[in-house]
């Protein structure tokens, strides 16, 4: 098979030239490499698109035609590629993004705008969705989630860690009373998020116990609601309640009681972490959400 990338580059520089010799000089090849390639494409076209003698040549009509399209196809590929390797270097082009749909609306939506307006060359996309890990068939750039599943093949980058804690609505506390120690949430209406909260209740309360479980779900928000509506003690992470606990609507529980944090991270393709786009996002994204973040879950605690 010809190379016929390489027939048409070599024929836009005779074109541009005008010699042979210089055409061959351009290309780093031979006098009669540059010549044979000149002749494999006429052959492979049927027409002649140079004439030439020894010292002199000119485009036939199927030769302007030819240059005429072909350089600017050249041209064109040659822009293109300046334009994606500039991207290796530059934050520039679309950067899709997808989270939760709590976590986009409480704090990313706001960083995200302030990612935007100093990156005018970055077009953001944010999506939420209920799960925001399988991002190579949706086609997003970067993926931000918490506690991501280990056997991910993604890479992951943490940007911060997301403080637990346990926490009430003052109408559930004026109903049931406040738990003063770790053994009195035995006794108390509790709401578990997911399987996974069941073991960390367990480790909460002690081996061989497990959480009086009055609701259970596996949607986050709606814990949320019910722990507002007072329907009982609930383990959320600070970047869920830190607004709920600054108004009032919950109230920490038990700051003594130590809960592992949640991982904020991010996904994204292996070597798509070199694209300036994704890079300069990730440093933006850690560095404003370490610094931002609420005031620590010991600083806001209520007396028990």
């Amino acid at each position: 098979m010809p190379d016929r990338f390489a027939e048409i580059e070599s024929f836009v520089k005779i074109a541009e030239s005008g010699t042979l010799s210089e055409a061959a000089r351009r290309l780093g090849l031979s006098l009669a490499a540059t010549s044979r390639r000149l002749s494999q494409l006429e052959a492979r076209l049927g027409v002649m698109l140079i004439r030439r003698n020894s010292r002199h040549l000119s485009l036939t009509e199927e030769g302007s035609l030819l240059y005429d399209r072909a350089g600017r196809a050249l041209s064109a590929i040659d822009d293109v590629e300046t334009d994606v390797m500039r991207r290796a270097t530059e934050a520039t082009g679309l950067l899709r993004v997808v989270t939760t749909i709590g976590a986009a609306r409480m704090r990313l939506a706001p960083l995200f705008r302030h990612y935007a307006a100093l990156h005018p060359d970055v077009a953001i996309h944010l999506e939420t969705a209920a799960q925001a890990t399988n991002i190579v068939e949706t086609g997003h750039d970067i993926a931000i989630c918490f506690d991501p599943p280990p056997d991910s093949a993604l890479t992951m980058k943490r940007l911060t860690d997301n403080p637990r804690l346990l926490c009430a609505a003052p109408a559930y506390l004026n109903r049931r009373g406040r738990p003063g120690a770790i053994g009195d949430l035995l006794v108390h209406d509790n709401i578990v998020v997911g399987e996974a909260q069941q073991e960390l209740w367990r480790s909460v309360v002690g081996s061989g116990h497990g959480p009086r479980v009055t609701l259970s779900t596996n949607d986050g928000d709606m814990a949320r609601a019910w722990a507002l509506d007072g329907a009982g003690i609930v383990i959320k992470s600070l970047w869920e309640v830190a607004d709920d606990l600054d108004g009032g609507r919950l109230q920490q529980l038990l700051p003594h009681v130590a809960l592992p944090a949640a991982s904020i991270v991010a996904l994204y393709v292996p070597g798509q972490g070199e694209m300036a786009k994704v890079r300069s996002c990730l440093d933006f994204l850690s560095r404003h959400l370490k610094k931002g973040w609420p005031v620590s879950p010991a600083d806001r605690a209520t007396p028990a």
